[in-house]
C-alpha cells in the first residue's frame, strides 16, 4: 500500500477525510500567526504492536483447552476407538492435543489483532505507557522539543488505544501547568468518542473554507483543540518580530506499532 492510500485508510478511521485534515492545517498555521510558539497534531493508527500481550492471550486460551481436553480425554478416546479395529493408536491423542493447541493459538493470535479485541487483552497502563512513549518518540524526531524558544506543542493521538496526550516543551511546562494540557486532551478525547463519519453533519460549528464543506466531528474537535493551544501560547508567547514557522502545519499521520 503507498504512502497516499495508507493516510487515506488512517484517516478513514479516524473519522477524517482530506478536507478535514487540510482544515487542522489551516487551523494550526493561524493559530501559530498570534505566537511564537509552534503546534503539531499528528495521529497514529496505533502506538505498538502488542505482539507480545495477543501472543500471550492465544497461548493462554490454549492452555485452558489443553487442560479441558486432558479433563475429557477417557471419553475423547473411548468416542475416537469407535473408528478403529483393536485398541486406539498410542499417537492419536498426543496428535489431535497437538494440534489442538496449534489451530486455536494460531486462531486467537489473528483474532486478537482485531482493535476491539487489542483493548480488552492489553493492560490499560501497558498501552498508556505505550502511546506516551510514542508520542515522546515523535517529539524528539519531528524536532517540537528544538524550537528558537522550546515552545513547541504536540497534540498527540493514538486510535486504537482511543489515547490523546498533549506534550508541551519545557519552555512552555514553566509557564503553563501540564493539567491545563491534560484537560484539553481529555476534551479531545471526548470530541473523538462522539466523532461522526467524513461528509456528515458536524457536532460544532467549524466549517471548511470551501462552500457548503463542513468539517466531521473529529475534525472539528481537533480544530478546537489546536485554536486553544495557541490560545495559550498566545497569552505566554507573543509573536516575534520575525515570527518564523519552524515546524509542518500539516497533520501528520504515522506509522502503527513500534
Amino acid at each position: 500500500m503507498n504512502e497516499r492510500n495508507y493516510r487515506l485508510r488512517v484517516l478513514k478511521r479516524a473519522g477524517l477525510n482530506e478536507q478535514d485534515a487540510e482544515a487542522v492545517g489551516e487551523a494550526v498555521a493561524r493559530a501559530e500567526k498570534t505566537t511564537s510558539g509552534e503546534i503539531v497534531a499528528a495521529l497514529t493508527p496505533s502506538s505498538h504492536s502488542y505482539s507480545f500481550w495477543e501472543l500471550f492471550f492465544a497461548l493462554s486460551c490454549a492452555a485452558l483447552a489443553f487442560v479441558l481436553f486432558m479433563a475429557f480425554l477417557p471419553g475423547l478416546s473411548s468416542f475416537a476407538a469407535r473408528f478403529f479395529w483393536g485398541s486406539l493408536p498410542a499417537w492419536l491423542m498426543p496428535l489431535c492435543a497437538g494440534a489442538l493447541i496449534f489451530l486455536i493459538t494460531a486462531l486467537l493470535f489473528r483474532f486478537a489483532n482485531i482493535p476491539v479485541i487489542d483493548r480488552l487483552v492489553v493492560p490499560a497502563a501497558y498501552k498508556n505507557a505505550a502511546v506516551f512513549r510514542r508520542a515522546m518518540r515523535f517529539f524528539a524526531e519531528s524536532g517540537i522539543y528544538d524550537t528558537r524558544e522550546h515552545s513547541g506543542v504536540l497534540i498527540f493521538i493514538s486510535l486504537l488505544e482511543k489515547k490523546v496526550f498533549i506534550i508541551a516543551d519545557r519552555g512552555i511546562s514553566s509557564k503553563i501547568e501540564q493539567s491545563v494540557w491534560d484537560a484539553l486532551a481529555a476534551q479531545l478525547s471526548a470530541g473523538f468518542s462522539k466523532r461522526t463519519r467524513p461528509g456528515a453533519t458536524p457536532a460544532s460549528g467549524h466549517t471548511l473554507s470551501a462552500p457548503g464543506q463542513s468539517l466531521s466531528s473529529a475534525a472539528s474537535a481537533i480544530v478546537q483543540t489546536v485554536e486553544e493551544c495557541g490560545a495559550l501560547l498566545a497569552k505566554h508567547f507573543p509573536p516575534s518580530a520575525d515570527n518564523p514557522d519552524e515546524l509542518h502545519n500539516e497533520l501528520v499521520v504515522l506509522e502503527g506499532g513500534e
